[in-house]
């Protein structure tokens, strides 16, 4: 294997047409939307409706990929099987809303929503067999010893339960010297139940949007906070490590500056202050037996990025 030469590698490891893999969904996706005016100002809606998600394309390339040899096995050295077989998920979802709407400009809303999952997308790392290798023609004595790593769909029920909560609205009735300042705010709160190999990579349990502008005829002004509360990862598995390990991201508080000013009809300074507080992003692996501290993996500090300058339109 010409280990130094890419496009020899390239040769032996793309193959063209070396594959061929037919996929199709026939479905049909009924849904019911309802909405009552209760008062005016106030309406209630609900909905009902169903839902497919597609696995990624490359699961249908049906590829094998292979560790390096020269190396031991590890996380990121392993066989990984992209799932040829691997069916679209399906979902019934149900939704609850109430909208209010004030006189002037604005609304106030609360809303719930339940989703049931079916075939949703599993990560399962099992030891390469016998039986395993002999399919892929691969050399146990060379590949034996490495774990594979594929997807497949998972048994059962995957339910996602979410309140949503949504406000914004311009103070109209604050004293002439304040006028032109808005406010908004919108939260939402996540629980998912079923299988933890789920693949809920980045799933958020909690989030949190608020912020305030003031607008005049010749300036603007926005400031807008971000919450995203601790959040799982995808599972860390292998050979030694408990099931049920998985890498957490922390929670974290960003805030966001921006500004313009009219220095002409064709003219505009501008100003804008991205994560004003230099959040940071921090991770952790977290075990059912995996003390306190041992759980921080990693630091990555962005900065604050600010930018300014000049706009124009000609």
């Amino acid at each position: 294997m010409p280990t130094t030469n890419p496009l020899g590698v390239s040769q032996r490891t793309f193959l063209a047409r070396a594959t061929q893999v037919e996929k199709e969904y026939l479905r049909l996706f009924p849904n019911v939307n309802f909405s009552y005016d209760v008062r005016p100002n106030l309406i209630a809606r609900a909905a009902w409706y169903t839902s497919v998600g597609r696995p990624n394309f490359n699961q249908y390339a049906g590829g094998v990929t292979l560790p390096d040899p020269d190396l031991p096995p590890a996380a990121n050295n392993r066989i990984t099987v992209n799932n040829a077989g691997i069916k679209a998920w399906s979902a019934e979802t149900t939704k609850v809303r109430l909208e209010y709407y004030f006189e002037g400009v604005g609304q106030i809303s609360v809303g719930a929503f339940e989703r049931k999952i079916e075939n949703f997308f599993g990560s399962t790392v099992f030891a390469s067999t016998p039986e395993f290798l002999a399919l892929y023609d691969l050399d146990p004595a060379q590949y034996g010893a490495f774990d594979v790593s594929t997807q497949y769909n998972i048994n059962g029920v995957v339910k996602t339960t979410g309140l949503e909560f949504d406000y914004k609205q311009a103070l109209t009735f604050l004293p002439r010297w304040a006028r032109g300042v808005q406010v908004f705010a919108n939260a939402s709160a996540l629980r998912v139940t079923g299988d933890e190999t789920a693949n809920l990579a980045g799933y958020v349990p909690r989030v949190y949007n608020w912020g305030v502008s003031l607008n005049r005829e010749k300036f603007n002004l926005r400031a807008n906070w971000n919450y995203r509360g601790k959040s799982r990862q995808g599972p860390v598995t292998g050979r030694g490590i408990e099931p049920g390990t998985f890498t957490w991201m922390s929670k974290q508080l960003y805030l966001d500056l921006q500004g313009d000013y009219i220095l002409t009809r064709r003219l505009t300074l501008f100003a804008n202050l991205r994560n004003v507080g230099d959040a940071t992003n921090d991770s952790q692996i977290i075990g059912p037996s995996t003390p306190e501290h041992a759980q921080f993996r990693q630091r990555t500090t962005y900065g604050s990025l600010w930018s300014f300058g000049i706009k124009g339109s000609f």
